[in-house]
């Protein structure tokens, strides 16, 4: 069996010493290639090649954006996706099942492809951009825009740049300066504006080091999307929701908050540009995203 290793040199929890006992447990049952990604977004293209060259699995050793990129080449082909997590989160691998370390999630990955053990997900889909697990339009989506630009506290604070980042991004008005996403959904009603719209592929949404952060709790790689949003929150509120998601999940039926599950599609719009994540990961400002639920567009081991 073929096989490509993408792996991100700069990845949050990786090192030589890892990379190299993963690459050698791999080669000594695969045919392997071995290639580092050098800039945001060649995961995807030396993704891309593979498939074209017919490999019949891809391997990310990485965080959540090497994920990422990888899947936009795999979706929708016969090609495995083994994600090795070496990022901070590793959300993606995580729901799928896997440990959180390299070496334990390659020796099961491992067993995975001896008994040919793989799942077909759902994906989603924003504008042209598929993500695994969550993506966000707005506030979220403004924390990670302040995280990468602030890529060395990331790497010194790991997790605790994001919380720095949510507290940052909420004092700075992000959020609750004003309800302005308005939401369409598939019967082509609307409702909003909102002031926060977070969505879910999957379950959790994050974690923060072992503690799940379940924002969508009925949310299934085997569904549509969910869509939760926020009118008008102030810090009690916002507060009350996260320690929910954290806890019990009751944030869905709290004031103010409305719930989607299982959505095909909908598309947020707002008369001034939004910031846009997929996955973790920053993809620029929009007036508008159309959101879809793709099924069974990935073929993963786990």
């Amino acid at each position: 069996m073929r096989a490509l290793l993408v792996f991100n040199p700069n990845a949050t929890t990786t090192d030589d010493h890892v990379r190299d006992v993963i690459a050698s447990a791999l080669g000594s049952e695969l045919d392997l290639t071995i290639q580092p990604t050098k800039q945001r977004g060649h995961a995807t293209h030396l993704a891309a090649g593979a498939v074209h060259e017919g490999v019949d699995v891809v391997f990310a050793l990485g965080g959540d954006g090497t994920a990422n990129e990888v899947l936009q080449a795999l979706a929708g082909t016969d090609v495995r996706l083994g994600i090795i997590p070496g990022g901070g989160a590793n959300v993606l691998a995580r729901n799928l099942g896997l440990p959180n370390d390299a070496v334990h999630a390659t020796s099961q990955l491992l067993e995975a492809v001896r008994a040919d053990r793989t799942r077909r997900i759902n994906l989603g889909l924003a504008g042209e951009r598929y993500f695994g697990f969550n993506a966000g339009y707005g506030f979220d989506a403004a924390v990670i825009r302040h995280v990468e630009q602030h890529s060395k506290a990331k790497r010194w604070l790991r997790q605790g740049a994001f919380v720095w980042s949510v507290a940052r991004e909420w004092a700075m008005g992000a959020g609750r300066d004003g309800a302005t996403v308005t939401v369409t959904l598939p019967d082509g009603s609307t409702l909003g504006p909102v002031a926060i719209s977070i969505i879910g592929n999957g379950d959790p949404y994050t974690y923060l080091g072992p503690r799940p952060m379940r924002v969508h709790p009925w949310a299934s790689f085997d569904l549509g999307l969910d869509l939760l949003t926020l009118d008008q929150p102030n810090t009690a509120r916002l507060l009350g929701v996260v320690s929910s998601s954290f806890r019990d999940g009751s944030h869905i039926s709290r004031r103010g908050v409305r719930y989607h599950h299982d959505l095909t599609a909908f598309t947020l719009s707002s008369p001034r540009p939004q910031p846009l994540m997929v996955d973790g990961d920053y993809a620029g400002e929009h007036h508008a995203v159309a959101f879809a639920s793709v099924p069974g567009a990935l073929r993963v081991l786990s």
